[in-house]
């Protein structure tokens, strides 16, 4: 069944305020290409993708700084919700989106390898 954009654009935006379905989240090694293929289209529709790919300089400007730390949490957000409670344990104290993304490939990708 081919989705409209419309019906897509609803979807996203459940998955933004709701987090992902339970059947979308990240579990086992096993499912970690689909769901980082899934959060990578999440994060580029909302332009978060930079802050999980490139290390994003922290603004001095009070102003930027503000706007960095929103963007930031909201990444990771999106992350965190797109994992099960267990996984968590693995990302959490992470600051920045970056290093939030590296501790899952590194676990998951390095997993899938073996």
């Amino acid at each position: 069944m081919q989705r409209t954009e419309g019906e897509i654009r609803l979807l996203l935006e459940e998955i933004v305020a709701k987090g992902l379905r339970d059947q979308y989240q990240l579990d086992i090694v096993s499912n970690y290409a689909i769901w980082k293929a899934r959060i990578s289209c999440l994060l580029d529709e909302h332009d978060l993708k930079s802050y999980v790919d490139n290390v994003v300089a922290k603004p001095t400007d009070a102003n930027l700084l503000k706007k960095y730390k929103a963007v930031m949490a909201k990444a990771k957000r999106l992350i965190l919700d797109g994992v099960r409670d267990h996984v968590v344990c693995h990302i959490v104290g992470k600051w920045m989106a970056k290093e939030t993304w590296d501790a899952l490939d590194t676990l998951y990708q390095g997993s899938s390898e073996q």
